[in-house]
């Protein structure tokens, strides 16, 4: 083999496509160091069975191997299962119906046959040769011991995610684990990513032994509540957020169930965050669930370094069409005031509807945090083209470089109505119902027509009266367009997207593929990362 720079192995690594790159596991130090950290870079604790969980805890028992680990996944309630799991008897399973393992006939000549030979005095030898017995599983307690001795090997963990909503613990008594602790030690001063989703009444016996973890910058946040165990809310998350205040800089919070939203941003305790550019918030924000919005409000106002912001209203225990923060003096109490200089992105939820009046204190603030916005994208509703009007006229849109949205009608109208009000745009993403050649207030109904689309997006795109084609200076270079067709599916449609670049001279990329190549729909993998194509097959430990 001949010797060569590391630096030029690892050039060559990435040429390799992700299918081959598994075989070549064997040619020198290099490619065997990337492919085994990539085929065992994650470690999953998700299922009860105890003989899977065994086996992961033989295997590392090997330094070796643990150390190549950097993503853990764990399910408290499987770990407490296949640790207290008992050993089947299997000539005794549940279930299941004795049969014989031949038909009558055979069975009386068998018997037959033995009673002969045992008159003659001849002994057949066995055909069959008996299994050995399966061995015996370790002991709760040394289980218990293994899976202790696993976590403390795991020294290299940088992202972590622990999902614990589903289990027999109730309010009163959650499940205490004794292996938390040994958890964070090992893994805490490494790690980097840390997700959480559990029953919010839970959290407490997860993040009260956690200590400081020095270098978590991605926190996500998913908290459960069900009214039949109810949680009167403490000071558990206000303080948690707080132990990443000097390094955190993307934030995720999400709530499903009814809960008092106060009780996460109570305004006395919840600190600032200097380093973070990205915030999301999914969870029904009205008076209803948030009766104090002071915390919430002073949450943006102590972090004026976000770029980009996700705020997604999530439906809850009754249908809202007023959030209720209006003032008297039609301000609103979340947002107004409230200004973000740094904010470039904004992912906006619109499951509460756009007033028939078109007069929203919620949205007109909203469209007001961040006067450098180049990225929106609208979620939750499928909008009409006046709707549509509406909320592009809220923002900066003449500066977007980016639009993600969900129209009812795609119609040249619209792509027209986006023309002039973005003019700037880069790239357009819409997920549409339908496709149509004219969009009128005259008409209830519409029948999908893309070819209709197609021909009148290319008349419109001339303009007779000046003598010179409509589109001609717009930026726009990357569209996509996601339709659900019946017997299809949802996909990208590429008949719409082509009738969008014929339109539209600038278009050189159907989405965000670089390429207008209809023979390749699969957008490309993302640079810089080493993949392994295992085909069918998992990760070893990723079970």
């Amino acid at each position: 083999m001949v010797s060569l720079p590391i630096e030029l192995w690892f050039y060559i690594a990435e040429l390799i496509p992700p299918s081959d790159l598994l075989k070549l596991v064997g040619i020198n130090r290099v490619f065997f160091t990337l492919i085994m950290n990539e085929l065992y870079n994650q470690l999953s604790f998700i299922t009860s069975d105890p003989r899977v969980f065994i086996d992961k805890l033989t295997e590392l028992q090997s330094p070796g191997l643990a150390e190549r680990i950097r993503v853990l996944t764990l399910w408290p309630s499987a770990v407490r299962d296949a640790v207290n799991a008992i050993q089947p008897d299997d000539a005794d399973v549940p279930g299941t119906l004795e049969r014989p393992t031949t038909p009558k006939p055979a069975a009386y000549l068998q018997k037959s046959r033995e009673r002969v030979e045992k008159l003659l005095g001849h002994r057949r030898t066995a055909s069959r040769v008996r299994t050995p017995p399966k061995a015996a599983f370790p002991s709760p307690e040394e289980r218990s011991q293994m899976f202790h001795d696993a976590i403390r090997n795991l020294t290299r963990v940088e992202e972590y995610e622990i999902n614990w909503y589903f289990d027999k613990g109730n309010k009163e008594s959650a499940w205490k684990f004794s292996f938390f602790p040994e958890i964070w030690q090992s893994i805490g001063s490494n790690l980097r990513r840390l997700s959480i989703d559990v029953q919010v009444f839970k959290l407490g016996d997860i993040v009260m032994s956690s200590g400081s973890l020095p270098k978590v910058e991605e926190l996500l946040l998913t908290l459960r509540s069900e009214v039949r165990l109810g949680h009167s809310g403490d000071t558990t998350i206000p303080y948690f957020l707080n132990k990443f205040s000097r390094t955190l800089q993307h934030l995720s919070i999400k709530t499903i169930g009814h809960q008092e939203l106060s009780t996460i941003f109570q305004p006395e305790l919840l600190g600032r965050f200097p380093l973070l550019v990205k915030l999301s918030i999914i969870m029904p924000l009205d008076a209803h669930h948030l009766r104090d919005p002071l915390g919430f409000k002073q949450l943006l106002q102590n972090n004026p370094t976000i770029r980009d912001l996700c705020i997604r209203y999530s439906r809850c225990c009754r249908p809202c069409t007023d959030d209720g923060f209006k003032t008297y003096d039609g301000r609103h109490q979340l947002y107004s005031g409230v200004s973000l200089p740094n904010l470039h992105a904004l992912e906006l939820g619109l499951h509460i509807p756009i007033p028939a009046d078109h007069t929203s204190p919620m949205l007109n603030y909203i469209g007001r945090l961040g006067s450098d916005l180049t990225s929106l994208t609208l979620k939750d509703r499928s909008l009409t083209l006046e709707e549509i009007r509406i909320v592009l006229r809220l923002f900066p849109s003449y500066q977007l470089k980016r639009l993600s949205l969900f129209p009812r009608l795609l119609s040249p109208q619209l792509i027209d109505l986006i023309a002039k009000t973005c003019p700037d745009l880069n790239s357009l993403s819409m997920d549409v119902e339908m496709a149509v050649g004219l969009e009128t207030a005259q008409l209830a109904s519409y029948i999908d027509n893309v070819e209709g689309f197609a021909l009148g997006l290319l008349v419109d795109a001339v303009d007779v009266e000046n003598d010179r084609w409509r589109y001609r200076t717009w930026m726009l270079a990357d569209v996509s367009v996601m339709k659900w067709e019946f017997k299809v599916g949802h996909q990208y449609n590429f008949a719409c997207m082509k009738a969008i670049a014929e339109a539209v001279p600038s278009v050189r990329s159907f989405a965000g593929r670089g390429h207008m190549n209809v023979d390749d729909p699969v957008p490309k993998p993302d640079g810089g990362r080493f993949l392994v194509d295992l085909g069918n097959r998992t990760k070893p430990f990723d079970t």
